[in-house]
């Protein structure tokens, strides 16, 4: 009976140790009296991740969102405190509709704090209103390029559609001298993104394309349709036809077709079969040269973008991504060989680097990569990497050199990941009939979450270039 009580004696104060105090410097109720300063543990620091500038657009809402800055698990589980002498707080984020007034520059100040107002972390950045005064003096040529979230266009062709449509909702401004180009195209404009792509891939040769000049399609074949020939795999990449003429550029698998000959289909839409009368081969990186064997963006803005290159909105990459991640040294090379390269050829050209926006928060990284343990399945963990790689990207563009013509485009503070991120009604539990929202893809936005990118390159290009 004494050892009996020793041992809930024991077991009382262990539990108490582990319960009587949260994480992050939080405490919680006791089950009876505490001494709060012997009990109260030191408080955690926490990063927020901001840019030095954000733009807003007369008549247009702009939001920031809190999870796209607070670098923590649940950012809601503390106090936060915005300071602007514009603008509104809420409790997801906060909101601003500036008017003719308002054009200028002010200070957002964001802070968290913890349950006994101490301060846990806090960043200031410039919030700079413009007016879309007129249209750029001259025309405008816009490059976008990117990986898998830039490949369908959808946020190239809203940012198009708000600075040069007019309608819809937000309505077109009606701008002209203003041309978005690039070897893809859809809805009158062009662009440049390709799956699976980094930065990496677009400064080195990315290995054998075919373009295949065919004749009498009656179905073009769709996007990532697959034939094959001389028994080799050819993956569609991008297709040109007109009137059942034109031209198909495909990745092979190995080796090479044969000269002229057929392809046929093993999947996806698109006719059986395509005779071809000739092929070529050029490299799958559009940037990178097959005969010199060096990048050559001379060559593509000749043939896609009209012989000139103005701006480029760069969106790379939520690919070969690790989790918490701190070293971006290798990224921040490439970044600096694809834009020398650039800014040699084109040095009037203006280089957007844009940051990455924040995965999926309710399942859609392990609706996509399972249960590793670590990587993109670590939800928070990306997180983390995310708003990092934000940060090496905002250095890199303030460094001496490149800070006359490289701008840090920041997507995470204007992009809602808790709700624009896709994902589907399922039951709570294998015995239940009651739904709750999961998350079904990882990194890819909704419709509205494209939309939120184009947002951002909206903003930014009003306010450099239409003034």
């Amino acid at each position: 009976m004494k050892n009996s009580k020793i041992f809930f004696c024991l077991l009382s104060i262990c539990m108490f140790c582990v319960y009587g105090q949260a994480q992050d410097g939080a405490k919680v109720i006791s089950a009876g009296p505490v001494d709060k300063t012997a009990a109260k543990l030191p408080y955690q620091a926490i990063d927020i991740s901001l840019p030095d500038t954000i733009y807003a657009v007369v008549g247009d809402k702009l939001q920031l969102f809190y999870r796209g800055m607070i670098k923590t698990h649940d950012p809601y589980f503390y106090d936060i405190l915005v300071a602007c002498s514009n603008g509104n707080q809420y409790p997801r984020y906060f909101e601003y509709k500036p008017v003719a007034l308002d054009i200028g520059t002010i200070t957002f100040n964001i802070k968290v704090k913890d349950i006994d107002n101490n301060v846990l972390g806090q960043k200031t950045c410039k919030l700079v209103t413009k007016a879309a005064v007129q249209s750029p003096a001259a025309n405008k040529n816009i490059l976008c390029v990117g990986d898998s979230l830039t490949g369908g266009g959808i946020w190239c062709q809203e940012a198009s559609r708000r600075l040069i449509g007019k309608g819809g909702a937000p309505a077109g401004l009606a701008l002209t001298n203003i041309s978005f180009v690039g070897r893809k195209t859809g809805g009158g404009i062009g662009w440049e993104g390709t799956g699976g792509w980094t930065m990496g891939t677009y400064v080195n040769s990315a290995g054998p394309a075919y373009c295949f000049y065919v004749s009498g399609v009656t179905t073009p074949p769709a996007f990532h349709a697959v034939y094959t020939n001389n028994g080799i795999t050819f993956s569609v990449k991008e297709i040109n036809i007109t009137e059942g003429v034109g031209t198909v550029r495909c990745w092979g698998s190995s080796g090479a077709p044969t000269a002229a000959g057929t392809l046929t289909r093993s999947s996806g839409r698109g006719d059986d079969t395509i005779t071809f009368t000739s092929n070529k081969v050029d490299d799958a990186n559009p940037f990178w040269n097959i005969a010199t064997q060096k990048l050559d963006i001379k060559s593509y803005v000749d043939r896609y973008c009209n012989g000139a290159l103005d701006v480029m909105y760069v969106l790379l990459s939520w690919n070969g991504q690790t989790s918490f991640r701190t070293d971006f040294t290798s990224c921040i090379k490439e970044t600096q060989k694809l834009f020398n390269h650039i800014h040699a050829i084109y040095p009037q050209a203006k280089m957007k680097l844009m940051g990455i926006q924040l995965p999926s928060l309710n399942g859609g990284m392990g609706a996509n990569y399972g249960a590793a343990g670590t990587s993109y399945s670590d939800t928070y963990g990306m997180v983390v990497t995310a708003l990092n790689m934000n940060q090496a990207y905002q250095d890199f563009a303030n460094q001496p050199g490149y800070a006359d013509f490289v701008e840090f485009v920041n997507v995470a503070s204007q992009f809602d990941s808790e709700h624009n991120m896709p994902e589907s009604d399922v039951p709570v539990n294998s015995r239940s009939s009651k739904t709750e929202k999961r998350g079904t893809n990882g990194v890819h936005p909704t419709t509205e979450g494209y939309f939120q990118i184009a947002d951002v390159v909206f903003r930014n290009f009003i306010a450099n270039f239409c003034q």
